[in-house]
């Protein structure tokens, strides 16, 4: 499969994903408030757990390279149509999918049921099993940044907090 069918499938799987949890909520099948489709509270906390995973994640690059190397050469060869929509797929549309069933879904189902806490470790480890394709040692630090993760959105009661860092983390991840 080429650059650019391989990008497109990954950026249709996340849209679509959007899209269906987008259409439920207008279609009146779930609340916002159980996703964490609100404004966060408070504004400072969001800024601090921002910064916070920023340092994470540029603190276990620096212990660990988890990143490898700064190569841009993979994207010079590659055309512009599959550049951009693995930076579509990869640091827009594949965090919101991914948190809008993790710490939207799962986390409005879990907490009431099991508490904050068994919450956010469930959804951590749940989030961090689909990166199959990584070293076990990268699937413990995505263990973390997921619970990180979780606790933005427990501690903002929005699910847009993590959104936003994980496209954070993920827009520094694939350079």
């Amino acid at each position: 499969m080429g650059h650019i069918e391989s990008a497109a499938i990954k950026a249709a799987v996340s849209a679509g994903l959007a899209v269906f949890v987008y259409l439920r909520l207008r279609m009146g099948k779930s609340e916002p408030a159980r996703w964490g489709l609100q404004a966060p509270d408070g504004v400072g906390f969001a800024l601090a757990i921002v910064g916070v995973y920023l340092a994470w994640m540029a603190g276990s690059d620096l212990a660990t390279g988890w990143r490898g190397p700064w190569d841009f050469a993979p994207w010079r060869a590659a055309p512009l149509l599959a550049s951009v929509l693995r930076v579509l797929a990869v640091c827009v549309f594949g965090p919101i999918a991914e948190e809008l069933v993790f710490r939207g879904y799962l986390y409005g189902l879990l907490k009431d049921r099991v508490g904050v806490p068994l919450t956010i470790a469930v959804t951590a480890v749940g989030w961090a099993a689909l990166h199959v394709q990584y070293d076990l040692w990268i699937i413990a630090i995505i263990v973390v940044d997921g619970l990180l993760l979780g606790v933005a959105r427990w501690r903002s009661g929005s699910v847009y907090v993590p959104i936003a860092m994980h496209m954070f983390y993920n827009l520094y991840a694939i350079w």
